[in-house]
């Protein structure tokens, strides 16, 4: 009978779904910690502190192999939370080499897929801007113009990547804010420039 071999079929795919389920949950959780991880290396090297920045990436990179793991036996779960995870930790890969000049680590050495290593490349151009604010902020207009620079390099490359939305998911919005986000920048910079020429004037 056809509902014998269905229930046959069933059985048979139960402990599967079972496992993919578990392992669904645990991805969850390993991706919030790598989501942390990379968030606490990016405030860490904005503060400086590149000890300790460098040891939370290395935590970054170690939960990101985990979750590497589960992903190879089930590699329909790579969504969600695990693909947002991937895109932190690009970011953070971003970071960490403009503040300290580390060897910048690619998705290949990460072993993370190419698309969300793009969209955290994008990502890191808004903490590039709030690194050119703090060097502002310090007086070091020469610095946050260099790292100006970087900003409207990576928005040209990203910007010539003409492809579908379905190849880089949500590339295109995040290219259209970046411009945005270069604006604001250079408006900044231009205000810095004024105020050192003012002050050059009075004195």
């Amino acid at each position: 009978m056809i509902s014998d071999q269905i229930k046959e079929y069933i059985n048979s795919v139960n402990a599967r779904l079972m496992e993919r389920f578990d392992n669904r949950e645990k991805l969850l959780l390993m991706s919030r910690e790598l989501i942390r991880y990379c968030g606490e290396t990016v405030s860490l090297s904005h503060r400086g502190e590149k000890e300790r920045a460098l040891k939370r990436y290395q935590d970054a990179i170690k939960k990101s192999k985990e979750i590497e793991q589960v992903i190879s036996n089930f590699p329909e779960l790579l969504y969600g939370d695990v693909g947002t995870a991937f895109q932190e930790l690009a970011e953070a890969s971003v970071v960490i080499s403009m503040y300290f000049g580390e060897k910048l680590n690619l998705a290949s050495d990460l072993g993370i897929p190419d698309t969300y290593y793009i969209t955290g490349i994008a990502d890191s151009v808004g903490e590039m801007r709030r690194r050119v604010l703090e060097l502002l902020k310090e007086g070091k207009n020469q610095e946050a113009e260099k790292t100006y620079r970087i900003m409207e390099d990576i928005y040209q490359t990203l910007w010539n990547l003409e492809y579908p939305k379905s190849v880089v998911p949500g590339l295109r919005q995040k290219v259209d804010a970046l411009r945005r986000i270069l604006e604001e920048t250079y408006h900044d910079i231009f205000l810095a420039s004024l105020r050192i020429s003012s002050d050059n004037v009075v004195h």
